[in-house]
């Protein structure tokens, strides 16, 4: 890839961020690194292609799809009025609402009957696995000899959550050979659960299917299924291609091949595509991405351009970052007024709790903790907590009771999208989904009543959602002093006066799913729902992707198999290093605007020498010894 890579940029002209494309009409890609100002050149160039293109109308418009909806809202910001003429959101949005959701009822087996329930469809949202759906699955004829989960669990001494974590780890590929050809699901090799575990294209699919005869989709669904419909019906491409005569993709990087696919058939649909992207930023394989897409992807007509400025970080900082890369350097990006350098790079020897504290100390205003596990942020952010611990909370409840805590869930999530975020829409549409029903009726999982009384259509569905919220809001403090039992009540007594005439179950203290919430109080459960979401001040590479800080403390946690730090590692021997764990380094090093911290837990004397070489800091916290 390196070599590929290596050639393609050679060919490439230089580009700068302030310089949109004068042939609007062109296919383009474009090779950017962090700090590049891709999002302002995106910006421009829409701009740009508003203004002069005789393709836009009424019904006629730019598709411009981002990572994240984050980051979607902020292109939406910077266009301003000229957002009228734009579609701009998330891949699985934009293929949810332009392709799936409309016309979902195309996709049908080989007796003509749908694939997926479609009039109870209601979103896509993340896969969420569980004991009840793998259970189930266990059982359906041939897919194993155990009769049950449990029995499995029993006889391999496998946990749980590793099972879990495999179903949700799926994705679809595109497979011209072995069991069957077309698309199929795939996994991580890594996240096999169990030598003898079912996991052939067919018992996959089988299990996906228990969630589709509910009308559930997740995020790899919406993809799969859009590019069916798309592949099946060639009218229905043109079709699209006709309404997004222009369809911009940024962190082309990290597309999988499902968002691959619909890309090309759009564009040799006649839709003018341009993809950016980044290489080194490529930290999403074990999802099913493949950077190499950014390298093949070569539309006829395509030109290749690349931006090697960084307008983020520091010369210092720069200095570091390039020492990393496997594409072009960037070049530092000097503004007209020099502002004084904050300081070079700094390796803190210690703890990460003590190197917290350090960097708390010499900065003001927030900073980032940037770990590579989910564990590491669960367990620095413990402090943050009442008790000052994480004690895996919403796992046990999610085992309790799926459905009662995808409930729960969503209205921490509601609330603090709209009390923090100022995103009082996107949290009304939280609650709207999270009121799930079939066939217009409200689940039994959730609420009692009969089936009349359990109708709730669509308006009203809307009209229940938009009024909740704002009792959410309005009591958010005092919500601040109940346990998550006294919060679920408060909530069930609140919607006695809304629509639908059913009314929420009411749990106990008598099950399992009672007991966990009276345990545990509002506040623990709305911060550690954050940190799931990866809001909070201490999160993981993967959920920081994309976005900058004026301070950033990196840490990772020393691995017992190797004598070095790994960021260490990737720092003084880049070369020797693996490509995505470098990727990951150098994703969360390249995050920092002003000032770089990097935490490791011991240095030997002969590392600390090589690092101050290349004009690193070393600081050993609590006269931390050198190691051994």
């Amino acid at each position: 890839m390196e070599e590929q890579l290596a050639e393609i940029l050679e060919d490439a002209e230089p580009l700068s961020s302030g310089s949109p494309l004068e042939d609007i009409d062109a296919p383009f890609r474009i090779f950017a690194g962090p700090g590049a100002g891709k999002t302002h050149w995106l910006v421009e160039q829409v701009k740009h292609v508003i203004t002069n293109s005789d393709r836009l109308g009424p019904s006629r418009r730019i598709a411009c799809i981002s990572y994240t909806s984050g980051a979607a809202e902020e292109i939406k910001r910077r266009l301003g009025s000229a957002a009228a003429h734009v579609d701009i959101s998330t891949i699985h949005s934009f293929l949810y609402r332009s392709v799936v959701k409309p016309y979902l009822p195309w996709v049908q087996d080989e007796d003509g009957d749908p694939v997926v329930d479609y009039r109870n469809v209601s979103g896509h949202r993340p896969h969420r696995s569980g004991y009840g759906k793998v259970d189930k699955w266990f059982r359906l004829d041939g897919v194993t000899d155990w009769g049950s989960f449990g029995a499995f669990l029993g006889a391999t001494a496998t946990e749980k959550e590793r099972v879990y974590n495999f179903f949700e780890s799926l994705y679809w590929e595109r497979v011209d050979e072995g069991e069957g050809e077309g698309w199929q699901l795939s996994y991580n090799r890594k996240k096999i659960p169990g030598e003898y575990f079912p996991r052939s294209p067919s018992d996959l699919r089988r299990y996906r299917e228990l969630f589709w005869q509910q009308g559930i989709l997740d995020h790899e669904d919406v993809l799969y299924f859009a590019v069916r419909i798309l592949e099946e019906h060639p009218g229905l491409a043109r079709f699209l291609s006709a309404r997004y005569p222009y369809v911009f993709v940024d962190e082309f990087q990290d597309t999988t091949p499902a968002q691959t696919e619909v890309l090309r058939i759009l564009g040799d649909a006649g839709t003018t595509t341009g993809v950016i992207g980044d290489i080194d930023q490529a930290i999403f394989t074990f999802a099913g991405a493949n950077p190499e897409d950014l390298l093949a992807f070569e539309p006829e007509g395509q030109n290749t351009y690349h931006i090697s400025s960084n307008r983020r970080s520091t010369r210092a900082i720069l200095d570091l970052l390039n020492r990393l890369r496997e594409g072009l350097n960037q070049t530092y990006y000097e503004a007209e007024e020099e502002e004084q350098d904050p300081g070079t790079p700094t390796i803190l020897v210690g703890t990460a709790g003590r190197a917290r504290k350090h960097v708390e100390e010499q900065v003001d205003g927030i900073f980032r903790t940037l770990t590579r596990r989910n564990a590491t942020v669960r367990r620095l952010t413990g402090s943050q907590l009442p008790d000052h611990t994480y004690d895996e909370t919403w796992e046990r409840l999610f085992n309790a009771d799926s459905y009662r805590s995808e409930w729960l869930e969503a209205l921490l999530e509601a609330t603090h999208e709209a009390n923090e975020q100022n995103r009082y829409g996107h949290g009304a549409k939280i609650i709207y989904r999270a009121l799930r029903t079939k066939n217009g009726r409200l689940t039994e999982k959730l609420f009692s009543g009969s089936s009349d009384e359990r109708r709730l259509p669509r308006d009203k569905r809307r009209q229940t959602a938009a009024s909740l919220l704002p009792y959410l809001l309005k009591h958010h403090k005092r919500h601040h002093e109940l346990s998550g039992l006294e919060f679920y009540l408060d909530v069930l007594e609140h919607m006695e006066k809304l629509p639908p005439e059913a009314s929420l179950k009411r749990p106990t203290t008598r099950g399992n799913f009672g007991q966990l919430l009276d345990g545990a109080s509002y506040k623990t459960l709305f911060v550690t729902a954050q940190l799931k979401s990866g809001t909070g001040d201490v999160k993981t590479v993967h959920k920081a992707k994309g976005e900058e800080y004026p301070v950033v403390l990196s840490y990772r946690e020393s691995d017992e198999d190797s004598p070095r730090n790994a960021t260490l590692e990737h720092i003084l021997n880049p070369e020797n290093a693996e490509g995505e764990e470098k990727r990951v380094t150098y994703v969360a090093l390249s995050r920092s605007e002003e000032r770089l911290f990097i935490c490791v837990e011991s240095l030997s004397l002969e590392d600390e020498k090589a690092l101050e070489e290349l004009d690193l800091e070393v600081e050993r916290l609590d006269t931390a010894a050198p190691a051994s």
